[in-house]
């Protein structure tokens, strides 16, 4: 005999659980997506509101830096260099007049000298340049001593371009005068340096 098989449901089972179980799976990685796209959206609107004030800083220091520099052309505009030129020329000659060595001076002219010739003045006039011009009164025993002079000056680096001048003879004393650029070492060591900068 067949067993007999009562079904008194009103409409057919029908298992849910999977159904469940992936819609609540979807559910929970749809709140895990949402978390994370909320925590994003913050972090992308601190990281962007800390970068704007940066930019902002930025660029008011940029409008800063502008105007110091309009500043700084409108000054350099109102500068009258010709005058500045001049005075910078005007102090350096005081400079160097006031650093001229007499004794330095001397002994550099005892040095060229020659032996039958005698120093009667030296003027000495200072240069913008920094360069000294030297007027010299000069007297020799014979006309050798002014050729012999100038031949030695010519040798020694501290003197340029000798010239002579006035020339008179009496009969015993021949008296000249010379012109001559003098060049102490401390100016040669600062004109060397200024060249070697450039």
């Amino acid at each position: 005999m067949k067993p007999i098989h009562l079904n008194l449901a009103a409409r057919p089972y029908r298992d849910y659980r999977p159904v469940y179980a992936v819609v609540v799976v979807a559910s929970l990685l749809i709140a895990f997506l949402m978390l994370n796209n909320i925590e994003t959206w913050y972090r992308f609107r601190r990281d962007t509101g800390s970068t704007r004030t940066k930019i902002a800083q930025l660029e008011a220091q940029t409008r800063q830096e502008k105007q110091r520099e309009e500043i700084a052309e409108r000054q350099l505009k109102t500068l009258d260099l010709a005058v500045l030129d001049a005075q910078t020329r005007f102090v350096n000659a005081k400079l160097s007049e006031r650093a001229f060595s007499w004794s330095a001076l001397l002994d550099e002219l005892e040095s060229v000298l020659a032996q039958d010739v005698r120093l009667i003045s030296v003027a000495p006039g200072f240069n913008p340049d920094g360069t000294i011009s030297l007027s010299l009164n000069l007297e020799s025993k014979s006309t050798q001593g002014m050729i012999t002079t100038i031949n030695r000056m010519h040798l020694d680096p501290q003197f340029n371009a000798p010239f002579p001048g006035n020339e008179t003879f009496d009969g015993n004393v021949y008296a000249f005068t010379l012109g001559v650029q003098f060049q102490p070492p401390a100016l040669q060591t600062s004109a060397k340096s200024s060249r070697s900068r450039r």
